[in-house]
């Protein structure tokens, strides 16, 4: 067998396995199938990842050598093969991470507490697919999404200021002893004075400030980055999400309704302390945060004329780029502290979709119930994914553990929770 055929032979062995281990549709998968008609973004996300670990190269040689277009299975060969790639040449497809030491040892900050507030309503995926006109099944398979959160006439920054307060309550702390508020919104519920609205409706005094913090789905972790650096000048920080996507994203048949259809409403806060508050607050050891703005056009919202505002999403690298940062990510923060991901008790991950979180746990090669996310049963919550994650977890505390995201922009970050050292 020429090297061509055999390459021609693997993928082909390699597609029928990711396709029979996401349980997608059967179908006759040949050289001359195309990548489109057989496997979704999801799952041509994971393929290209046993390919990439196969040849012994990153993800982005293989994406190099097909001239980022992935026609059928035979082109991609061919490719591959004019580019010298070959199978199982090469000890490893991923190149060891760049450590930096960590700046400092001591936890700086820690976790008091965590509090989730979910709408009363849901809509089912069921309902979803109808408004879209697409068949019975097609959201919960192709998002691995059951149903998502809508605040539908409840008032979303009034949930917000009683979930900040319940968290508050947990950690054992009174208003009086917050020192600054931070909101952060992909979508938030008002365009304009967001921090300052739910700062009124919590009665906190002038002297508190209240700061707003960008970075989409990546928010969440950029205000953790901010409250730990403010926490040196005294007082708690209380780190509050609110989202409201159904406020501005139409559902409706097309590509535009269909990226809405993943999104959902909720709200979550976090209250972080230099001192430990509670008996099961959690030190915060570490936040790194990356930004590439070379790729921010793979997410775009726009307005488009009599129909508002649209998203729209470039799937298959969007989906590709998303899990590869997250677990590249998480094995730099773990290198950095010398930990391996095996020793991970848990990792608290951001899902753009339903099934995002499990290809995360195939990548890192951690059992699927350690990857926690509540996008299957909530719709992407945006900014507040994480804190809802973690508030309405199922297992017990356990460290070492970290929480990562990837948002627009694009931009990604990972924090570590260690009680060790």
């Amino acid at each position: 067998m020429s090297p061509e055929a055999a390459l021609t032979a693997h993928l082909l062995a390699r597609l029928r396995r990711t396709v029979e281990f996401l349980g997608q549709a059967k179908t006759r998968i040949e050289a001359e199938s195309r990548f489109a008609e057989v496997v979704d973004s999801m799952g041509f996300v994971e393929f290209l990842a046993l390919v990439a670990d196969n040849c012994g190269v990153t993800v982005e040689a293989i994406e190099q050598a097909a001239g980022r277009r992935f026609g059928s299975v035979a082109q991609l060969a061919a490719a591959l093969h004019a580019a010298g790639l070959r199978i199982g040449e090469a000890a490893s497809a991923r190149s060891a991470p760049v450590v930096e030491p960590p700046r400092q040892a001591h936890p700086g900050a820690w976790l008091a507490a965590t509090a989730a507030g979910l709408p009363k309503q849901r809509q089912s995926a069921s309902a979803i697919n109808a408004l879209l006109h697409r068949p019975a099944g097609w959201l919960e398979n192709h998002a691995g999404i059951q149903a998502r959160c809508l605040w539908d006439g409840e008032d979303a920054l009034d949930a917000a200021a009683r979930t900040a307060n319940d968290c508050l309550r947990q950690a054992g702390l009174s208003s009086r002893m917050v020192s600054a508020l931070l909101v952060t919104s992909e979508a938030p519920p008002v365009l304009t004075g967001l921090a300052a609205a739910i700062h009124q409706r919590l009665g906190f005094s002038a002297e508190v400030a209240a700061l707003e913090i960008g970075g989409a789905c990546t928010g969440f972790l950029a205000a953790m980055w901010a409250a730990r650096r403010l926490l040196a000048d005294g007082g708690a920080v209380l780190v509050l999400a609110v989202e409201a996507p159904s406020l501005w994203l139409r559902i409706e048949p097309g590509p535009a309704g269909e990226a809405a259809s993943l999104f959902g409403d909720a709200a979550a806060a976090c209250v972080l302390t230099a001192q430990p508050s509670t008996a099961t607050a959690l030190p915060l050891r570490d936040i790194q945060l990356g930004t590439n703005g070379a790729v921010g056009s793979l997410l775009r919202v726009e307005l488009e004329a009599g129909r508002g505002v649209a998203l729209h999403m470039d799937g298959p690298p969007l989906a590709q780029r998303a899990v590869r940062t997250m677990a590249d990510s998480i094995r730099q923060m773990s290198a950095r502290h010398g930990l391996n991901v095996e020793q991970l008790a848990a990792v608290v991950a951001h899902g753009g979709n339903g099934r995002m979180p499990a290809l995360l746990a195939r990548r890192l090669s951690l059992p699927v119930e350690r990857v926690w996310s509540e996008t299957a049963n909530t719709g992407n919550l945006g900014s507040a994914s994480l804190p809802v994650a973690w508030a309405n977890r199922t297992s017990p505390i356990h460290c070492p553990m970290i929480w990562t995201a990837v948002g627009a922009g694009l931009q990604w970050g990972a924090a570590l929770f260690d009680g060790s050292g």
